[in-house]
């Protein structure tokens, strides 16, 4: 009790301190994901296999999480640390440039600190980003770093500042597609204030637009082209649990809508209640412009995120295609609490040791989850010997590196690119994948599979034969390889065979 005093009355005098216990937590989280599993989730895995290519469009989603971890993997290799360290960063970068968005706009250092837990609180944040998001996190990042630049065009308005809204406007629209919902929002948030509305009809919003255009123009370009490939895939997500009928398939999708919204906000809300009890309640009309700003931006979004899932026909509206907009409500309800003047001298010690036991005992129960499972007979994707399979095969021929590796499922192809980064990984769900030239076909490779029946998956036959290969004429065998954590106890059986080159011919 005496330590936690202590820490109490630190972070009263000192409230900057919780960034620094903000980093220190991502260092942790970093660290034990290296430690906790080899294997993959299905996000990493599928990072790992296309960060192979620097391409201008991947798929469904947009490319700047994948143009970061290809830069990072061209510099590092392939490995877990650096997916690890690209996801944490972008979280930690997130929470710093919310902080200072925050410091624009309350002059309690506390309050300010509180709003960076806040963040941290959001389930999208300590929990499913911890698990297994890519994208979502990008978006996290450029939507605090919109707010801080569009709050400083709005308070101190520079050329400078002008150009970096528009590049942190570029940044989240090849981030994640709805985050185009931000800046329309923030715009709309400000028109019935006269004082800011006139930052919009300021000549240097024009070099900004520039910025933005020159950073999407690439991707742009290449979604012209792909229109298909690029929205089926969320379309298709959204459409999930379609009934056929139009109008119960769209309120089935704002009800989705109002239990996402209400996953997302409860636990920051009971964060704060902890933090400020029964203050926070009396605030709930305290308001000045900065409450009606940040107020309007949240409603909006969530409006039009309302009206896209209507015209779309949406069923399922997730929590965490949420999170770039709720996001913002940590800094609302500071500000809320700004507005009434309530006293936060004991509000950060109050909101960090909850927050703390919720974002340090995740990433701790996934790491023993992965350990105890086992033991009860659930196993989940990092218990997948993936890579200690590739291994054993590659033991068997030691001295022979495959020139290219064929896997029928993502974290096949990832722990393949993990032990194997001088080799080319062909999934054959990424059709961006360029098919085998006669020159690798020549070359001795590795086709690997999970064996879950009689032979080698009909698909991956067919991929085979348009990579030139012909699956008959190969020697599949199998392996059983016990799942990680399991004591040998149960195993999985997987597929492999060798194409000893000459364009697919034993």
């Amino acid at each position: 009790m005496r330590a936690i005093r202590r820490i109490s009355d630190a972070l009263a005098r000192r409230p900057e301190l919780v960034l620094w216990l903000i980093a220190a937590y991502y260092v942790l989280a970093i660290a034990l994901r290296v430690l906790r599993s080899e294997a993959l989730e299905s996000d990493e895995a599928e990072q790992l296999v296309q960060s192979q290519f620097f391409l201008m469009g991947y798929g469904r989603q947009p490319p700047f999480y994948n143009w970061l971890q290809y830069g990072v993997i061209q510099l590092t290799g392939p490995s877990i640390l650096v997916l690890s360290l690209v996801k944490n960063l972008l979280l930690f970068l997130c929470c710093a440039a919310y902080g200072l968005a925050a410091r624009l706009l309350l002059k309690d250092w506390r309050l300010v600190a509180v709003a960076m837990l806040g963040v941290i609180a959001m389930p999208a944040v300590s929990v499913m980003a911890q698990r297994d998001l890519t994208h979502a996190i990008a978006t996290l990042f450029a939507v605090a770093l919109f707010l801080l630049a569009f709050l400083r065009t709005l308070i101190r308005p520079s050329l400078g500042v002008y150009l970096l809204t528009g590049l942190a406007v570029g940044i989240g629209l090849i981030a994640k597609y709805n985050f185009v919902i931000v800046p329309v929002a923030a715009i709309l948030a400000i028109l019935p204030e006269p004082d800011l509305r006139k930052r919009i009809f300021d000549w240097r919003i024009i070099p900004a637009l520039a910025v933005t255009a020159a950073i999407c123009l690439p991707h742009g370009l290449w979604l012209l082209g792909n229109l298909t490939e690029a929205t089926d895939g969320t379309i298709k997500a959204m459409r999930e649990d379609a009934s056929g009928n139009p109008l119960l398939d769209r309120l089935s999708g704002l009800g989705t809508l109002a239990v996402a919204i209400l996953a997302g906000t409860l636990p920051v809300l009971a964060f704060f209640l902890i933090a400020f009890r029964r203050p926070l309640i009396e605030a709930r009309t305290a308001t000045s412009q900065w409450t009606r700003v940040i107020g309007r931006m949240l409603l909006l979004c969530l409006v039009a995120v309302g009206l896209i899932g209507l015209g779309f026909g949406a069923t399922t509206i997730s929590e965490k295609w949420l999170s770039p907009f709720l996001v913002l409500l940590p800094l609302y309800l500071c500000l809320k609490l700004d507005a009434a003047g309530v006293d936060s001298s004991r509000s950060v010690a109050r909101m960090l040791f909850p927050v703390a036991a919720l974002a340090l005992g995740f990433i701790g129960y996934m790491a023993l989850g992965n350990v105890i499972g086992p033991h009860l007979g659930q196993y989940n994707k990092e218990n997948l010997p993936s890579g200690p399979f590739v291994r054993e095969v590659l033991a068997e021929r030691a001295g022979t590196n495959p020139a290219y590796v064929i896997a029928a499922d993502p974290f096949l192809a990832a722990s393949a690119r993990i032990e194997l980064p001088g080799a080319r990984i062909l999934w054959p769900s990424f059709g961006q994948t360029p098919l085998l030239d006669a020159t690798e076909r020549g070359q001795i490779g590795l086709i690997v599979w999970r064996a879950d029946g009689n032979g080698m998956p009909d698909g991956l036959s067919a991929y085979l034969q348009a990579n030139g290969l012909e699956a008959e004429r190969l020697a599949p065998a199998t392996r059983a390889v016990p799942y990680l954590f399991s004591g040998g106890r149960d195993t999985v059986t997987f597929g492999f065979a060798w194409t000893p080159g000459g364009a697919g011919t034993p």
